[in-house]
């Protein structure tokens, strides 16, 4: 059995209790891990050299790697990214970690992990970040199938943000800039529904029956034959009748003031009747 192999397997760490229970006598472990040149971080976890900085420090300080640092590390969608790691540690933690600290503990037990479960990392990102961005990221987890709308739902978060966002988040947005989309329209007052498909394709959002918004993803000018079918699919909705208001990722994410006044701009002229 190859440790440095059995790593890696497991994403580049474990602990000695997990690998013990997996076959490892602790002598051979110990002997194994002297040879690979794998120190035992406080007495517990062995990592890979090429284990996440994060995680890393999650191991020095006896935490887990939460919130936003976390959600980047499996692939959520990230509205803005941090560096710094946010680590989850107890109270009575000895060492505080480079980064950000998060001391409230998540819904979820998290016993004997370096990484937080992702109900926790959810937990966390409520009090972290701006409502806005932990609805995207929710959303983004729920859009991965890491976890549900129900499953949300019944989890009794302990904070007003999480239980604001928890009753807001859905299924249906495609993408980050989508959340960011539905969110700001909802708390503008802008009653909008998504995923309508009209004429063969899904929009992104139909606010009454005839104005349809559409988001440009923020690679989308990397894929030809998408932006042109995008196209031909607003001409159709033109000729339909449909006014289509197409706006792109900076417009969503940095110019939402714009954005907004267009939107009622297009409303006070009826344009979604």
């Amino acid at each position: 059995m190859d440790l440095v192999r059995e790593l890696a397997a497991r994403g580049g760490w474990a602990s000695r209790r997990a690998l013990i229970a997996a076959g490892w006598h602790p002598r051979k472990l110990r002997q194994a891990a002297l040879e690979a040149g794998l120190p035992l971080v406080r007495r517990q976890w062995l990592l890979l050299p090429s284990a996440p900085p994060g995680v890393r420090e999650a191991a020095r300080v006896g935490g887990r790697l939460t919130c936003v640092a976390e959600a980047e590390r499996i692939g959520l969608w990230i509205p803005r990214r941090d560096p710094r790691p946010h680590i989850a540690v107890p109270r009575n933690a000895d060492l505080t970690p480079r980064g950000i600290a998060h001391w409230s503990t998540g819904p979820a037990p998290a016993a004997g992990l370096l990484v937080d479960p992702i109900e926790n990392v959810l937990h966390h990102t409520a009090s972290c970040l701006t409502e806005l961005e932990t609805f995207a990221i929710w959303e983004s987890a729920i859009r991965k199938g890491l976890i549900t709308v129900d499953a949300i739902r019944r989890i009794r978060w302990t904070t007003t943000a999480a239980r604001r966002v928890a009753a807001d988040v859905g299924a249906h947005s495609d993408a980050g800039t989508e959340s960011y989309l539905v969110r700001q329209c909802r708390a503008a007052g802008i009653p909008c529904r998504q995923q309508v498909h009209l004429y063969g394709r899904d929009v992104d959002a139909l606010i009454g029956d005839h104005l349809v918004i559409q988001v440009d993803g923020f690679a989308f000018h990397s894929d030809a034959a998408t932006r042109t079918a995008d196209l031909a699919h607003d001409r159709l909705l033109r000729l339909r009748g449909y006014t289509v208001l197409r706006f792109t990722y900076a417009d969503v994410m940095h110019h939402w003031p714009d954005v907004e006044a267009q939107i009622r701009s297009a409303m006070a002229q009826g344009l979604h009747l």
